[in-house]
């Protein structure tokens, strides 16, 4: 399934979101309304396992048979029929969490379908699954128990309780992927993150990563800094990193919101030529 809004007007660049996991596409209809504003049209798929491609919820979290790298091969194929449906507008690709990790292995392979890409709430994943490697660890838990005393399973997300509390009481949201989906996540994420994969990337390409410094998935901004650090080492030229003091995992729903989407419309404005 994917979803597109679309402003008033002919737009002047298209902007493409991946969405994380255990949740789904919709939840970025507030920033597509902004980036409407801005001039963008905007897609979103909702990846394999989560929103409106499962028939029901006994099968959330499952990337089937294609693993990780059919969410990869559903990005590319957005971005085509974005490129068919929008022939010579600049093409933004925004990931968060998972969906930036669907970005970052996008980029090792395909940097020359977009003309600018941004990372939101990433993460080193090589380093990630390490740290995870135990399956016995639920890693929502292991996220939320750095803010003890919680609230709810989710405070991680936001310093905000209504946007958690919406999260909270979405039924397709807050589950984590099964065991073979994390497998082949974290396979992927090793072999993507490796010097000679980055090193395909075109040295051009616009790339914006920013996250919370308290966001756990980064390790508090540490593993956001070293992917912003492998691609400068790699002779990107033009990446821009942005922490946001005190803020958590979700910062599109964070309580300084505000700024983060005004930071992130100027960033793709400039990106796509359109200032």
């Amino acid at each position: 399934m994917v979803h597109r809004w679309r402003g008033e007007g002919s737009p002047r660049a298209v902007l493409v979101i991946a969405h994380g996991m255990g949740e789904h596409a919709l939840r970025y209809a507030r920033l597509a309304e902004a980036m409407n504003n801005a001039g963008f049209v905007v897609y979103a798929n909702d990846h394999r396992g989560h929103g409106a491609t499962v028939p029901d919820a006994s099968q959330l979290g499952e990337y089937g048979e294609a693993g990780w790298y059919g969410l990869v091969e559903d990005e590319k194929a957005v971005i085509a029929r974005v490129r068919e449906d929008y022939p010579g507008l600049p093409v933004i690709l925004m990931g968060h969490s998972m969906g930036s990790m669907v970005v970052q292995h996008l980029l090792t392979e395909a940097s020359d379908l977009i003309d600018a890409a941004a990372l939101s709430g990433t993460t080193a994943v090589d380093v990630m699954a390490a740290a995870v490697a135990d399956p016995d660890t639920d890693v929502f838990e292991a996220m939320n128990a750095a803010f003890a005393p919680t609230r709810t399973e989710s405070d991680w997300l936001s310093r905000d309780d209504a946007e958690v509390d919406k999260y909270v009481a979405d039924p397709l949201c807050g589950f984590t992927v099964s065991d073979a989906s994390t497998a082949s996540l974290g396979e992927a994420g090793i072999a993507y993150s490796t010097p000679e994969a980055i090193g395909q990337i075109r040295k051009d390409l616009p790339l914006y990563i920013f996250s919370g410094d308290l966001d756990p998935v980064g390790l508090n901004g540490e593993l956001v800094s070293l992917v912003a650090e492998r691609y400068r080492d790699a002779g990107i030229r033009n990446v821009d990193l942005k922490l946001y003091k005190d803020a958590r995992h979700e910062v599109f729903n964070e309580s300084n919101r505000d700024e983060v989407t005004a930071d992130f419309v100027a960033w793709a404005q400039k990106s796509a030529g359109i200032e």
